[in-house]
């Protein structure tokens, strides 16, 4: 399930899990859109839902994922993707502009991730199995809190000066294992 699949990233993504051989539902505000990106999925063999719908309502939200679980029996992933972009500054936002962002991109993944977590969770989506594969990295183990809160203040601090554009990944060497 990917949401804002009906245009940009989202478009481009649902495309591509399609051309993998995945089943995907996209959600959107744009009914024409959604349309237009599922006939894509569809020309290049994919199976592929649209449903009309707006992150930023509860109940939007739940009709999706009821409708994705009717339609495909199961949510594998969730790609919270939808969002809004106001290409300005702090000083130059508006407050409605600030709580459409907020709403769109934060508010919206909390509750598509609210009501696609509990099919996830029952089947099987356990705190022992992730426990478990953390055992398969080369550490051997789930990283602690100060692990990560060292290698937050490396960024913060004047050590990482010349450090930019980068993604540390601090993982137990899961990426690269």
């Amino acid at each position: 399930m990917i949401t804002g699949g009906t245009s940009g990233i989202g478009s481009a993504t649902a495309i591509r899990f399609v051309k993998e051989g995945a089943a995907v539902a996209i959600t959107g505000r744009s009914a024409d859109r959604g349309i237009e990106v599922v006939k894509a999925m569809q020309a290049i063999g994919g199976e592929a839902l649209f449903i009309r719908s707006d992150v930023r309502v509860a109940a939007d939200c739940r009709h999706a994922v009821e409708t994705t679980l009717e339609r495909f029996g199961k949510i594998d992933i969730l790609f919270n993707n939808a969002g809004v972009f106001h290409p300005k500054t702090l000083p130059e936002c508006t407050e409605e502009e600030w709580d459409e962002t907020i709403d769109s991109s934060l508010k919206g993944a909390f509750l598509m991730s609210k009501y696609t977590l509990p099919s996830m969770i029952e089947r099987g989506m356990t705190w022992d199995d992730y426990a478990a594969g953390a055992a398969e990295r080369p550490l051997g183990r789930i990283g602690t809190v100060d692990e990560i809160a060292d290698a937050v203040l490396f960024l913060a601090s004047d050590e990482s000066s010349f450090v930019t554009g980068e993604s540390l990944v601090v993982d137990g060497g899961g990426v690269a294992g």
